[in-house]
């Protein structure tokens, strides 16, 4: 996540340097260079978590980590805005990182520690989307945003190397005359799955909330700081949030193992819906930072208390179908929220997306409310099957 994080936050910047001048135009264009991996990825993720309940979990977070850095780094040779783009639709055709960890982590720990193994998950996401654009801006800002990429690469590279020496997993493939259906067939079964279809609903509007604001956040403090060492400052207000959410994933993943997941996934986005709201408002970029850190601290429990009741609805062997179903997701919600969020900047003002993403929390929160009986209070363990959970209290 550190190499990810090297990146991303300075697209809209890096795009001007190859010939998007004026902000309107890199606006847009980096709306649809962070939504490109989105849309190639939603349409992926299904495929690769089929193979990864018939071959292993292990195997595709390797598959993934090696495609993210061979594209990472080539992205630092590009020279127009359209070479990124392309990049990037390959980058999510081949990756799904997180959604592929997530999936053997869920089939690797017990079930009573579930919640707080998957936000020491979210741990390792938000600690490495931290560190990663403040090293990140620090590096553009001294010697331009091709280093970054390179750097990036570098990171994912390494990481492989990291989970075939540390990384193991015990698995046993299905029997090899187990009929299985096709990844259509599966998708359809799952979604089948009472509450599924709803939680997908729920992480997609978590989701995009979170990445509309990603493609103007360093346009809106270049307009704060009147442009002295925007990306420094974009980096250090992400890294303030993601040790906001780290710290809170621990906490809050621990607690929701005690209080219930649904519960907690309820206040987190009441909370989180609250804190955007006066983002729209700031004068200075450390107003703007003081509300992102509280923001962090709700967003730090949303996803690990999403991913634990998304993987309590369905049987070990399938999750990592159910989390490819997930990753699909999140993935249409980070297509739709940095191209939704980068027009809505050009046609209203960078300030309508904060309100924006406060109104995409609320829906969120509106439908949990309305389907909260509905969802298992706690992670249980379920049948071999695919048979409905019954809804505990």
């Amino acid at each position: 996540m550190i190499g990810f994080s090297f990146v991303f936050p300075f697209i809209p910047l890096y795009v001007r340097e190859l010939g998007a001048t004026e902000t309107a135009a890199a606006a847009r264009w980096a709306g649809a260079i962070s939504a490109a991996s989105a849309v190639t990825m939603a349409l992926a993720q299904p495929f690769w978590g089929s193979l990864a309940d018939r071959h292993g979990r292990r195997v595709m977070v390797l598959r993934s980590l090696a495609a993210a850095g061979v594209t990472l780094a080539l992205m630092g040779f590009a020279r127009q805005p359209w070479q990124l783009l392309v990049l990037r639709l390959l980058q999510g055709a081949l990756t799904g990182t997180v959604a592929a960890s997530n999936a053997l982590v869920a089939t690797s720990v017990p079930r009573e520690r579930l919640g707080a193994s998957l936000g020491l998950m979210q741990v390792a996401l938000y600690g490495g989307t931290s560190v990663g654009p403040l090293m990140g801006g620090v590096i553009a800002d001294r010697f331009g945003y091709r280093a970054p990429c390179f750097a990036a690469g570098g990171l994912l590279l390494l990481s492989v190397l990291f989970v075939v020496g540390f990384v193991h997993e015990s698995f046993t493939p299905p029997p090899a005359d187990a009929r299985r259906p096709g990844v259509l067939a599966e998708t359809r079964e799952l979604m089948a799955v009472p509450g599924l279809a709803f939680l997908m609903a729920v992480t997609f509007l978590i989701q995009y909330g979170n990445s509309a604001v990603s493609p103007i956040l360093a346009l809106f403090v270049h307009e704060l700081s009147s442009g002295t060492n925007a990306a420094s400052m974009s980096g250090a207000i992400l890294a303030g949030t993601g040790v906001a959410s780290a710290v809170a994933a621990v906490v809050i993943g621990r607690l929701a193992d005690r209080l219930g997941h649904r519960r907690i996934l309820l206040v987190c986005l009441f909370g989180a819906a609250l804190a955007c709201v006066p983002q729209a408002w700031v004068r200075s970029v450390g107003e703007l930072f003081a509300w992102r850190l509280v923001l962090g601290l709700f967003l730090g429990g949303l996803m690990p208390s999403a991913h634990a009741l998304f993987a309590s609805l369905v049987p070990a062997a399938r999750r990592g179908s159910a989390f490819g179903l997930g990753g699909t997701a999140a993935s249409l919600a980070n297509a739709a929220g940095p191209l939704s969020g980068a027009f809505l900047a050009g046609a209203v003002g960078l300030n309508a997306v904060f309100i924006a993403t406060a109104v995409l929390y609320s829906l969120g929160l509106g439908f949990l409310i309305a389907r909260f009986r509905g969802l298992p209070a706690h992670v249980r363990e379920l049948r071999p099957s695919l048979a409905p959970p019954e809804a505990l209290a």
